[in-house]
């Protein structure tokens, strides 16, 4: 075989190692999407971009290679479109499903003002038992029980929760703390702890 066969070989067996990279893509891509904890990121862009960028040396090309990196690149973008159709509807599922999660916890912590008279559980709190914490805290500190009016105090804890509820990720918590400057109960986000 000649130079020119072996490049020739060399870029057939590139060819079929990317069209091998993309039929496992698939794969790949829904593994993740279905527990992107435990899957790596398919990162599925950059092999479309190296099969889009694929060039043959003018020297060495024939009609079977062009054929052959015709047919991938057509693939590719064909399944491109499928992936990133795949991704976006798997995200808004996601979001949806966060919004979802976002509106139960929500209505569980804070949805009916009543004390949930449970004291071991700790993460649920309703907003009249922050109330009284901050209520006890400012006494504490020998400062006005009510800086805030109640009314206040449910609209402002309300209103932070849902920012943080909605950008927080699996292995994080909202959880209750007084602030020393501004004299009153806010809340944050951190990270959960396994018990």
């Amino acid at each position: 075989m000649d130079n020119a066969g072996k490049h020739r070989k060399e870029v057939e067996n590139q060819l079929a190692s990317l069209a091998r990279q993309v039929e496992s893509m698939d794969n790949k891509i829904r593994a993740y999407l279905a527990d992107r904890q435990r899957n790596p990121n398919p990162r599925y862009g950059e092999l479309v971009e190296r099969i889009q960028k694929f060039r043959i040396n003018p020297a060495i090309t024939n009609k079977y290679l062009e054929t052959l990196l015709d047919s991938l690149q057509w693939k590719v973008y064909h399944q491109s479109r499928a992936w990133r159709q795949q991704w976006e509807n798997a995200e808004a599922k996601r979001k949806n499903d966060r919004k979802k999660a976002f509106a139960t916890t929500s209505r569980e912590k804070f949805g009916d003002d009543k004390d949930t008279g449970n004291a071991n559980d700790k993460s649920v709190y309703s907003v009249d038992r922050l109330w009284e914490l901050q209520k006890t805290k400012l006494k504490s500190l020998g400062e006005n029980e009510e800086l805030e009016m109640k009314e206040e105090f449910v609209q402002r804890i309300k209103k932070r929760y849902g920012q943080l509820a909605s950008g927080k990720e699996d292995n994080e918590e909202v959880y209750m703390k007084f602030d020393n400057i501004e004299k009153r109960c806010t809340l944050e986000i951190r990270k959960r702890t396994n018990k």
